[in-house]
């Protein structure tokens, strides 16, 4: 019987992918960490993790890929995010099965992007270890500060609304964010409402603490008086900002930082 049912897959010419292109950096990192990094024949100019992914061809940004070089690179499969429809029909012309994954709005829906993604290059058992393991970090990192947090992901005061995985990050955290009322993903937000909404900690992506402190009345803010402003490192800002397995050690740097007196 299994003889008859290897015969049947095997003439029904279904193989799985074998050369993979990456249009994300967390899907990159995803592929590594599935053991797959050796299909990949392509990713994004940021695809800058593990180390190996340097060395992968670049196949431009994920906003703009170079169509034209992931033709030349005979993809089999290619994995995509939501970000444009007209770009998105396009690299359907090619001869490679597309597979566009919504935006990530949740740690939950981390875990959904690596099992369809594991789903794809046969790599099911290897996801849903990957998964576990990240429950399990993620459990033991948890603390009960509940202490207000404004993350500051740019310039210009954009920060988070509670449809970004970065809001679920904190809340998993311990912490709460302030903007968790506002239903979007990412949104420019009034100075005036931060002082406000006077965060307990502050987590800046882009700005310097001295610029921060600088801004009018931002010594009325509970964070700034008692200095519970944390500036990422460019190494941090990638790392935080990515939808990928290392978002538990996110998640336990965020909660340890919380939880600091």
């Amino acid at each position: 019987m299994f003889k008859s049912f290897f015969l049947i897959f095997l003439f029904s010419g279904f193989v799985y992918p074998q050369r993979i292109v990456s249009l994300l950096p967390s899907y990159t990192e995803i592929i590594f960490e599935l053991g797959a990094g050796d299909k990949l024949v392509g990713v994004t100019n940021f695809c800058d993790y593990p180390e190996q992914a340097k060395k992968k061809d670049k196949v431009g940004d994920y906003l703009n890929p170079n169509i034209e070089k992931i033709y030349k690179l005979k993809p089999d499969i290619i994995f995509m995010g939501e970000w444009r429809n007209d770009f998105i029909k396009k690299i359907k012309n090619l001869k490679a099965k597309t597979v566009v994954i919504n935006q990530e709005k949740s740690v939950e829906d981390i875990y959904k992007t690596i099992r369809i993604i594991s789903k794809h290059i046969n790599k099911e058992k290897e996801g849903n270890e990957i998964i576990a393991r990240m429950k399990k970090e993620i459990d033991s990192s948890k603390n009960k500060s509940y202490v207000k947090v404004y993350a500051e992901v740019d310039k210009d005061l954009w920060s988070v609304g509670s449809d970004s995985f970065i809001s679920d990050v904190i809340s998993k955290s311990g912490g709460i964010n302030i903007f968790n009322d506002i239903k979007i993903p990412y949104f420019k937000a009034q100075w005036e409402e931060v002082v406000k909404r006077n965060p307990d900690a502050v987590i800046l992506f882009s700005t310097g603490y001295s610029e921060f402190v600088s801004r009018p009345l931002a010594d009325k803010i509970k964070a700034a008086k008692d200095k519970k402003i944390y500036v990422l490192t460019p190494e941090e800002r990638n790392l935080f900002s990515r939808p990928s397995p290392r978002i538990a050690e996110v998640i336990k740097k965020v909660s340890e930082y919380l939880s600091s007196k």
